[in-house]
């Protein structure tokens, strides 16, 4: 079976069969397995093939919103930690994305290259500012994506008590930024951090490849032996789930930089940690992996959330643009038309539940001698 009859075969049984918003999961993730780094023996000609096929089958679904929101959110972690296998296949199926769908569906696609490409200006424009020569920490190099919030997914704030050299580092930046960017904010978003760490062991020096979290807590150790799972908590702020996911990656995972006391595979209350002093390796670099929460199920959930909370917003103002327009309109009409402007699937029960909730805001009244119109409330 080739790859074309196996994507038809899973859109047919686990789509069609199962729910309409499934298939568009499916596509968006079959492209971030073709446009990730990783993917040998593809050549550029093989892959701009499977994004015209994958197109094919976009043309079909009818949740192109689904589509959209399950790729920007694994674009921007190929663009965020540098997976992409080519930025111009990756231009280039935005810009098929473009020709199918309009500008308006891929504004903020492409909202997201200028940004990475904004930022590289930004760093080389740092690192020869005065503030970066005179008051930057020696022995560290930093480089920051500047992202603009509507463009890119909603990533929840994560709190974290960052080591000295790093909050250095990040003021100086920060002073940099709104000196050259007046008017600005810049909230940090500590959970999309990565660092590589330079390690001193009995049997050989390493480079560690690691989150922003699990760094904070390597760098515990710099001046301390053991350390209590208590310890570490009130010393990285970090919240307790994210953090004991962090720290067993340090020490149950395969890489154990780490050792934790006693043995074992989760992470209890009265737990302690010591710097794996026995640790080697046959690369100089390895990466240290986090361990992940159960993607399919807690961040799709929240992701599709996101999706229907966003198809609302559209319901709740196509109501209002439609009546605002139209002034007095019967139910079947108002349907009618929203209808023709939605561009997704829906129920007619779930827009008369928008329209119950507009009249519940005063945005619409029922007409005193006719329930089955509707008038504008201006």
């Amino acid at each position: 079976m080739y790859w074309w009859d196996f994507v038809l075969f899973t859109l047919t049984f686990n789509g069609l069969l199962n729910e309409k918003n499934r298939p568009a999961e499916l596509i968006a993730r079959f492209l971030d397995e073709k446009l990730r780094s990783g993917n040998k023996g593809t050549s550029e000609e093989e892959l701009e093939g499977t994004l015209d096929k994958v197109l094919v089958l976009f043309r079909f679904i009818q949740g192109k919103d689904v589509f959209e929101a399950f790729y920007k959110k694994d674009l921007a972690k190929r663009l965020l930690l540098g997976k992409s296998a080519s930025i111009d296949a990756e231009k280039s199926m935005i810009s098929r994305l473009k020709t199918e769908c309009g500008s308006q569906f891929t504004n903020k696609l492409e909202g997201m290259f200028k940004d990475i490409e904004l930022s590289k200006e930004i760093n080389e424009s740092f690192k020869q500012s005065s503030q970066a020569r005179t008051k930057l920490p020696s022995g560290i190099e930093m480089s920051v994506h500047v992202l603009t919030t509507g463009y890119w997914p909603t990533y929840p704030p994560m709190d974290v008590r960052l080591p000295h050299e790093l909050n250095v580092y990040q003021d100086i930046f920060k002073e940099f930024y709104l000196s050259k960017y007046s008017g600005r904010r810049l909230m940090w978003q500590n959970s999309l951090g990565h660092c590589v760490l330079k390690a001193e062991f009995p049997k050989g020096k390493k480079e560690l490849a690691v989150s922003l979290f699990q760094t904070v807590v390597l760098m515990l150790f710099n001046d301390a032996e053991r350390l209590s799972f208590q310890d570490i908590k009130d010393a990285t702020s970090i919240e307790d789930k994210e953090l004991r996911r962090t720290l067993q990656s340090l020490a149950c995972g395969k890489v154990r930089v780490l050792q934790k006391l006693p043995k074992g595979r989760d992470v209890e209350d009265g737990d302690s940690f010591v710097f794996n002093d026995a640790f080697t390796a046959p690369l100089y670099r390895i990466k240290v992996n986090a361990i992940q929460m159960k993607e399919t199920v807690e961040e799709n959930t929240s992701t599709t959330e996101r999706v229907f909370q966003d198809r609302q917003y559209q319901i709740d103002a196509a109501i209002v643009r439609i009546m605002k327009t139209r002034k007095v309109l019967s139910h079947t009409l108002l349907i009618t038309e929203l209808f023709q402007q939605l561009k997704f699937p829906i129920k007619p029960t779930d827009l008369k539940k928008r329209i119950e909730s507009l009249i519940d805001r005063e945005y619409l009244e029922r007409d005193k001698n006719n329930s089955q119109i509707y008038n504008y409330l201006a």
